[in-house]
């Protein structure tokens, strides 16, 4: 079993822009996540590719658990 943890990744309009610049100005990136960017985790889980992966959690964060 894997799993992704994505980060900060709030949909446009749906949450104050006030959230949104906080959830900015607290990862090393500078910005929020962008549904796009999950795109590559969610295919190595889904292929063969990482057929032998198994028991990890990839996080997809922006590095907001790096600091």
């Amino acid at each position: 079993m894997n799993c992704i943890s994505p980060g900060p990744f709030p949909i446009d309009g749906m949450v104050p822009e006030e959230m949104v610049n906080r959830l900015s100005n607290k990862s090393p990136m500078k910005r929020i996540g962008r549904p796009h960017e999950l795109k590559g985790a969610l295919i190595l889980i889904a292929s063969d590719t990482s057929s032998y992966i198994t028991g990890q959690n990839i996080v997809v964060d922006g590095g907001w658990t790096a600091w």
